[in-house]
């Protein structure tokens, strides 16, 4: 299992490129325990890095090391302790869940109970009979993720894990990675653009932008702006700067560093509709200009 004082996951100068596309350029950070979310843009290079960490892609420069072991150049032996959960995860999809997870349990050396329990928790052990073909994306990701949980691992790493997943079920998620976490003393490094769930259980937040981590913080020393849609913007905005002179209206959105339950009290006051919202660490806001 990790230890606190063991470096489990290590980027030293991680760097990768696709044709004349830089995608990732000398990420450096290394993490012991916990939970870690890293959070940046859609395309930023959250799942190559993800990959390049795996051992599943090799780096142009750099080394990703899990457990103090080289992921690319001694993959098997790297990845012995490690359950990685791409964001789209093969399935076998004219089986049954059922069937399925048997196959799981029996590759992986776990329990179908276990699972099984995780299905439960999530409330979606309705499913155990249906084929994989016949699941929702939220569904089929649930079963995964119940799947990977189970596992014994030491190193868990999970790319969008609540992506489609809706808002009830994205909170079970959250809780049952936070128990997982505490009770194996497993290390936990999530990518997500879903942050309002995953606020509750983080320990450790790394941002990632312009191809490298800018930002990493613990859990109670990091900043966040919310960022609000509604049917008049341009109203919400006044409204907010009363309150919030720094407020902005960027991409047709206003971003504020008013709690969103202030925000929530501002609209229903003057009649506007909230139509979506979400929550991004202040050194994030400046990459949506």
């Amino acid at each position: 299992m990790v230890s606190g004082s063991v470096e489990a996951i290590v980027c030293r100068n991680l760097t990768k490129a696709f044709k004349k596309r830089r995608v990732l350029d000398k990420v450096n950070f290394a993490l012991s325990d916990g939970v870690n979310v890293l959070v940046g843009e859609n395309g930023a290079g959250k799942s190559t890095l993800f990959y390049l960490i795996s051992g599943i892609m090799k780096p142009d420069s750099g080394i990703a090391m899990l457990n103090g072991i080289d992921s690319w150049k001694n993959h098997g032996q790297a990845m012995r302790e490690v359950s990685f959960m791409p964001e789209k995860p093969s399935v076998l999809g004219g089986t049954s869940v059922r069937e399925h997870i048997y196959w799981f349990s029996s590759l992986n050396g776990t329990g179908m109970e276990r699972i099984i329990d995780y299905l439960h928790f999530f409330q979606v052990d309705y499913i155990l009979p249906a084929t994989f073909q016949s699941l929702s994306l939220g569904e089929m990701q649930l079963v995964m993720i119940a799947c990977y949980l189970s596992t014994e691992s030491s190193i868990f790493i999970f790319d969008e894990p609540n992506s489609n997943v809706d808002v009830h079920k994205r909170s079970l998620v959250s809780e049952a990675i936070r128990q997982k976490a505490d009770k194996s003393n497993s290390l936990f490094l999530i990518s997500t653009h879903v942050l309002d769930e995953m606020l509750t259980i983080y320990d450790r937040m790394l941002v990632l932008d312009k191809h490298t981590v800018r930002f990493s913080a613990e859990s109670g020393k990091v900043s966040f702006v919310s960022v609000l849609r509604t049917n008049n913007n341009n109203q919400m905005l006044a409204s907010v700067r009363e309150m919030d002179s720094s407020a902005v209206l960027i991409n047709n959105a206003v971003f504020t560093s008013l709690e969103i339950k202030r925000c929530a009290e501002i609209a229903s006051e003057n009649g506007i509709v909230i139509m979506s919202y979400f929550l991004i660490p202040a050194e994030m806001a400046r990459i949506y200009e």
